[in-house]
């Protein structure tokens, strides 16, 4: 199988490189292509002619996105539409990437995969521009939503929150993490092999949530990560109110994945990722 795998440098993109190892793999970032470039990105995907091609591009640029709104509805809308009419010329299955932020968080029992989104923040709203253009583009794709991605360092793109956690260990003995408001860390490695599994066992195509299963708040997975690596740091709660961000977060930002397996326990991944 011929696999084109799109922002191959970041952590996503990395990870579904090591999963498809054995394949006929094309790792494609924007020095390979500029997928803004509506007549390149449907040039070279038909040269290339490959199966599948997971697209793993994005702006996850969240408060920048506020000031930068044309950047992020062309990467994360505009583009979307490129390579999925480039993905239908050559008949390849699509996959790509959404966020729990389409919807509008206000709701502590989570959002199913049929639920009507409702984005309120700039970011927001180019991630839903770019599931409205796979419909309107192609036929074969999985629309993936997850949420609270970690995993390996990348070459490209913004450190992790498990990351910056650990950063901020080195040099502050108490640090301040938010309390109210809600999330499922997924580990990178565990979703793209979670996702490399329906494309296998050819899923009806579609949206699907896939995160680790469980919640927790910025606080609580503080609070593990620093247990697991035997760190004496103390935390204090804080209300998400308390911090100035430009973009508007979804309080609950719980997706409920109805559609296919579901995956071990966030701690549990978590706990594998730092041993």
């Amino acid at each position: 199988m011929r696999v084109l795998i799109l922002g191959a440098k970041g952590a996503l993109g990395q990870t579904f490189v090591d999963v498809y190892k054995g394949e006929e793999i094309f790792a494609w970032d924007r020095e390979e292509l500029d997928i803004t470039d509506e007549e390149m990105v449907m040039q070279k995907i038909s040269e290339l002619k490959p199966d599948l091609i997971i697209n793993c591009a994005a702006y996850n640029a969240v408060d920048r996105a506020e000031e930068d709104r044309a950047t992020a509805e062309l990467l994360n809308g505009s583009a979307v539409g490129y390579i999925a009419k480039a993905a239908s010329a050559v008949n390849a299955t699509l996959v790509h990437f959404s966020t729990a932020y389409v919807f509008d968080g206000n709701n502590p029992e989570g959002y199913n995969e049929d639920d009507k989104p409702s984005a309120h923040s700039a970011y927001a709203k180019s991630k839903l521009l770019g599931e409205m253009e796979l419909p309107e583009n192609c036929e074969n794709y999985y629309l993936i939503r997850t949420t609270w991605l970690y995993g390996r360092l990348s070459e490209r793109g913004k450190p992790s929150f498990v990351d910056t956690m650990l950063k901020l260990s080195k040099d502050q003995k108490e640090i301040k993490v938010i309390s109210d408001e809600f999330g499922q860390p997924t580990f990178v490695q565990d979703l793209a092999e979670a996702t490399k599994a329906l494309v296998d066992q050819e899923k009806p195509f579609g949206i699907y949530h896939i995160v680790n299963s469980g919640m927790a708040s910025w606080y609580d997975w503080a609070k593990e990560i620093f247990k697991i690596k035997g760190l004496d740091i103390k935390l204090e709660t804080a209300s998400r109110d308390a911090f100035v961000r430009l973009a508007e977060r979804p309080k609950y930002g719980i997706l409920n994945n109805t559609k296919f397996i579901q995956l071990r326990p966030w701690h549990e991944a978590l706990k594998d990722h730092l041993k």
